[in-house]
């Protein structure tokens, strides 16, 4: 059973098209990636689910969550869905860390906020522990500068997810993170997966569709071109585009 399902989304600037009627699923459990060269599309197809799209953007189609065309919802509603239900994950954590508070009372608000009744700093530190900060309680008093940029994408995650939500969101998270650092962001991803979370992952990295997708939603030029099982796309790729994008991969693999 589908947990999203975006029907002929198509996100336009002006009079600029962006993204042409994409239509895919996220299934409970899974891990899809949005794969593509940078202005394919796959962040505005992002953003456009989550209600993030800039002003001077619409977007037309449906997106549909828990029965509920997310591009219809008045903005109450929407809210009441993002960090609760639907959580997020960017590429450059400190770009959404407030360099003036710590960090834990910021996981902290995003409980507060939906849940007021909650101990929110006991939930806080447990999200921390959850996605592998082993000192969590001097991580919580910590200001965004003191840590490092793997903790503050750790930070970011467990923002993300300490409401419990059932689909989160991610548009490039291990982008901006040394090779060593995104081997253990990885596979705190593949750790939320087996927990049963559903996952959209947004990436131009094959070598990470591999490390945790399902299924791979391929887009060029604001369309899709292919779609399949993170197996099929490996062994036999159809589009000459994926084909191309693999074949990169595999000889950056081997070099």
């Amino acid at each position: 059973m589908s947990l999203l399902k975006v029907e002929s989304l198509t996100v336009r600037y002006g009079s600029v098209e962006a993204v042409r009627g994409v239509s895919f699923e996220v299934g409970k459990g899974e891990v899809v990636c949005l794969v593509g060269e940078s202005g394919s599309g796959k962040s505005t197809v992002l953003r456009a689910i989550g209600g993030l799209l800039p002003p001077e953007a619409s977007a037309d189609g449906s997106v549909l969550f828990l029965g509920k065309n997310l591009l219809k919802l008045p903005k109450k509603e929407l809210d009441a869905l993002r960090g609760n239900q639907i959580g997020f994950v960017f590429q450059e954590p400190s770009l959404y860390l407030d360099p003036l508070f710590k960090v834990g009372d910021q996981v902290a608000e995003t409980c507060f906020i939906h849940h007021p009744d909650r101990d929110c700093r006991r939930q806080a530190l447990l999200s921390l522990e959850k996605v592998g900060v082993e000192d969590p309680v001097r991580v919580y008093n910590s200001y965004p500068h003191q840590l490092s940029g793997g903790l503050k994408q750790r930070v970011n995650v467990a923002d993300a997810t300490v409401n419990g939500p059932l689909l989160l969101l991610a548009d490039e998270p291990t982008t901006a993170l040394d090779v060593s650092t995104q081997k253990v962001v990885l596979a705190l991803f593949r750790r939320l997966k087996e927990e049963g979370s559903s996952i959209l992952f947004v990436t131009h990295d094959f070598g990470v569709v591999w490390e945790i997708a399902d299924r791979v939603v391929v887009l060029k030029d604001g369309r899709v071109v292919e779609e399949g099982s993170v197996f099929d796309l490996y062994r036999e790729p159809k589009h000459p585009y994926t084909r191309k994008l693999v074949s990169i991969f595999k000889e950056l693999a081997e070099f």
